[in-house]
């Protein structure tokens, strides 16, 4: 409290008197975090969320990047199997803690590095070093400090800071596993509320305009006006009349009785004068800027067709999820597997469910893989998510009976193929000399 009452006696003596009743706006600032907008609606990590075209955007990608599962895999000498056994992968797959499945914590971690720029989960260890759980943390009560160990050497720790509950630590990087976006040094990530603050104060702004012309019966603002001069008392009386005659949804269109030579006057501007439709549709698409998402995703299906919704799903995929993904995977495998671990397991996501096409693409891939000889019978039906046929029936691989295997260039001539000395000769020159 000594370093916040002395920031507050410079910053007083600086600006002037600030009280309780009228703070200034850096007190504000202090206290609830974020900041006023051009267009005048206060814009923080929480407020932002109150823009319907910024949450969906976030809740799009929050909910996608936490729908994939993320199993760690065990690498073999070709290929690689699920690591079933291994503790991070019951973490990861299974269950981060007692009250989140993986869904939530990994949508909860990512709301957070959308809105905050970097979301962080605490990592708990057992005695063996072993990870047994992770549980999110709230972005504005942890700061990474970066430290110089030695000539070229720097170290990462977390400071975690909760007034509320009076708990005040440090912690070292495999207790912390962080998520982050771009950033401007490797640790944090830029903010999107922060740096989008202008751009969600202006779509917060339509929106409170759009109520306050609502709520005064769908016309813009006007005057009473009239040639005689009225007392301040009349005219107090004039304008608490006129409000409680027709300000509001339940009072719009009443019919108006002017006395006294009073003449109303139009003084604000209609919408379509505005532009207030074409605001809120511009606004859309700026948040999908912001967030790198195609419109569609957040409900905008202006220019999306059915010949080419598939083609920006795969779109979304490899340029707003692909991204996100390899952070998760990445920092999974550096904050959760020890550098022994490493070179064995990975982590990696199964994006099956988003590029998988229609049924009838799906069974056309299907017959492709299955007649060329990649495809089992069994593997079809893994992908679809059913058993294996009884028997074994579902093992065989089946090949084009036109089709053999290409000779190396060193193996031998086979029976019945042509002879290398002799045009149209079969004998395979085993009888021949040049």
């Amino acid at each position: 409290m000594g370093f916040f009452r002395s920031v507050l006696s410079q910053r007083a003596s600086s600006t002037g008197a600030s009280g309780v009743a009228t703070p200034e706006k850096w007190v504000e600032e202090w206290f609830t975090g974020g900041s006023s907008t051009a267009s005048g609606p206060w814009v923080s990590e929480d407020t932002a969320l109150h823009y319907s075209p910024f949450f969906a955007g976030v809740n799009a990608i929050a909910t996608d990047v936490g729908k994939l599962p993320l199993p760690l895999y065990e690498r073999l000498e070709r290929g690689k199997r699920r690591a079933r056994e291994h503790r991070v992968y019951r973490v990861l797959h299974d269950q981060p803690n007692e009250i989140m499945p993986p869904v939530v914590f990994k949508r909860t971690l990512q709301g957070h590095a959308l809105t905050w720029g970097t979301g962080y989960a605490h990592v708990l260890r057992n005695g063996r070093g072993e990870v047994t759980e992770v549980w999110p943390i709230r972005p504005d009560r942890i700061t990474p400090e970066v430290t110089r160990t030695g000539p070229g050497k720097l170290k990462v720790t977390y400071r975690y800071v909760d007034d509320v509950n009076g708990i005040y630590t440090r912690l070292f990087p495999d207790e912390v596993l962080p998520i982050g976006g771009l950033g401007y040094d490797g640790i944090r990530g830029y903010s999107v509320v922060k740096l989008a603050r202008q751009s969600i104060g202006m779509g917060l702004a339509t929106e409170q305009f759009g109520n306050s012309f609502f709520s005064n019966g769908a016309r813009p603002g006007g005057v009473l006006k009239t040639a005689k001069k009225m007392s301040p008392e009349g005219h107090k009386r004039l304008q608490a009349d006129w409000e409680n005659l027709h300000r509001g949804l339940d009072r719009a269109q009443r019919v108006a009785i002017l006395e006294e030579g009073l003449e109303w006057q139009d003084i604000g501007i209609p919408p379509e004068d505005a532009q207030f439709l074409e605001t809120r549709k511009l606004q859309v698409n700026e948040m999908c800027r912001w967030l790198r998402l195609p419109p569609h995703k957040i409900g905008d299906l202006e220019r999306a067709t059915f010949s080419n919704i598939e083609w920006q799903s795969l779109e979304y995929l490899q340029d707003t999820l692909l991204g996100w993904l390899v952070t998760w995977e990445q920092y999974t495998n550096m904050r959760l597997l020890t550098e022994r671990e490493r070179p064995r397991f990975f982590a990696e996501h199964i994006v099956d469910a988003i590029t998988r096409g229609d049924l009838k693409s799906r069974y056309e891939a299907y017959a492709i893989g299955r007649n060329w000889g990649w495809l089992s019978g069994d593997d079809i039906r893994e992908r679809e998510n059913e058993n294996p046929l009884p028997d074994g029936r579902g093992e065989t691989y089946l090949v084009p009976l036109n089709m053999q295997p290409a000779p190396a260039p060193n193996d031998p001539p086979q029976p019945g193929r042509a002879c290398p000395v002799h045009p149209g000769c079969t004998c395979n020159a085993t009888e021949h000399t040049t």
